[in-house]
């Protein structure tokens, strides 16, 4: 009996530190962005700015995306190249188009580039763009 009791002691002490549906909902809430928890006054106003800054205008949303993947191989910036790249897929940019503007990233922005020029590669295999 006496080991019965221990087992069922011990059971109940691992279920104790399972986590609920409801605990495991906010464990699984990927963390608010620091800059945005800081300043959300900013960051919303910057944000509406960037989606209008991008968007359909006099240039097209196609040509500011790669415009965007050009800066984004020249700052060395993998994360801002992946973005900029599907973005431009998304807008219609063809496998030929993106890479031409590689070129120029590389060319305007030297050698240092070519790993991050290598994230956009990825991204246009992923994507199925031949």
């Amino acid at each position: 009996m006496r080991a019965w009791k221990a087992i069922l002691a011990g059971a109940v002490a691992i279920a104790a530190q399972i986590p609920s549906a409801a605990e495991a909902e906010v464990q699984s809430k990927p963390a608010e962005d620091p800059i945005t928890g800081n300043d959300p006054a900013f960051m919303k106003v910057f944000g509406e700015q960037y989606d209008k800054t991008f968007a359909e205008g006099a240039v097209p949303a196609k040509y500011k995306e790669l415009a965007g993947a050009v800066l984004s191989v020249a700052l060395k910036c993998e994360g801002c190249l992946k973005y900029h790249v599907k973005m431009a897929i998304q807008h219609g940019a063809t496998r030929a188009e993106i890479v031409e503007m590689l070129r120029v990233a590389l060319i305007a922005g030297g050698s240092a580039g070519i790993p991050t020029m290598r994230a956009a590669y990825q991204v246009m295999d992923d994507a199925g763009l031949k």
